[in-house]
């Protein structure tokens, strides 16, 4: 049976938007449609032998993981920050613990030794884009040179490649997934949000992260004030006492 460019693309585009549209790459749909336009019209014929179906590999936005072992993961945002990320570090070590630190381009150029320490100690580096824009208003190649420059940054400094992104203050659009995703990172987002980058005091950050936190839950903190620092310790041996057990983000989906 013959198939006619104008069938083959009417075809295609009534199988692809659930599929696109539930992972959040329509522009990797559209561009997919050009493409098959393209080859098709340089076909020799109707009834060329075969036709090359494509797959659209989906890029999710994660918030939160499974809950098996009662594992979770605690991450830091917008570091390395001399005088707090090296707090942190030390109240992890003394419980034999890892996270993820989801670090800011420019600061690893300012403070390279900190960003191996958090390497060197066991824990898990994210790209966290170079200047800290929020990138849902910017034109897709800011946003490809800012997800590029610290790729290449904590490639050539830390000898290390990170295989998560998170986008600054969480402003992200779908259409934007594909930047990212084309690197092969995945984009991570959180589930638990004490907001400690405002610095709403100890006891709340504290009583944030305990009441919402359970098997699964992503953590969002800030390596970015003294304040976060100080809760880390109260955090820790909180979640401790109910069995939780703290993995890195990787660790967390493998």
């Amino acid at each position: 049976m013959s198939v006619t460019r104008g069938n083959f693309l009417k075809s295609l585009g009534k199988s692809l938007p659930g599929m696109v549209l539930g992972s959040g790459v329509a522009s990797a749909a559209h561009a997919l449609m050009k493409k098959v336009a393209a080859v098709s019209a340089e076909a020799p014929s109707p009834g060329a032998a075969a036709v090359v179906k494509q797959k659209i590999a989906p890029v999710d936005f994660i918030k939160s993981g499974p809950g098996e072992g009662n594992r979770i993961a605690l991450t830091f945002d917008d570091g390395p920050t001399p005088g707090v990320t090296d707090l942190i570090l030390d109240q992890l070590k003394e419980r034999k613990i890892h996270a993820t630190f989801f670090m800011i381009g420019e600061r690893i150029a300012a403070a390279p030794d900190l960003a191996r320490r958090v390497l060197a100690e066991g824990h898990e580096i994210g790209n966290h884009t170079f200047t800290h824009p929020k990138l849902d208003h910017l034109p897709d190649p800011q946003v490809d040179a800012e997800i590029q420059k610290t790729q290449d940054l904590i490639g050539e400094l830390l000898d290390y490649r990170p295989v998560w992104f998170r986008p600054p203050c969480g402003a992200f659009r779908r259409d934007q997934a594909g930047i990212p995703g084309g690197k092969g990172l995945g984009i991570m987002f959180w589930s638990v949000d004490p907001g400690d980058w405002a610095q709403p005091g100890e006891t709340k950050i504290v009583r944030t992260i305990l009441a919402e936190t359970k098997p699964g839950s992503i953590i969002l903190c800030h390596d970015m004030h003294r304040q976060t620092a100080d809760c880390v310790g109260p955090i820790l041996d909180g979640l401790l006492k109910r069995d939780l057990s703290f993995v890195t983000v990787s660790t967390l989906f493998s």
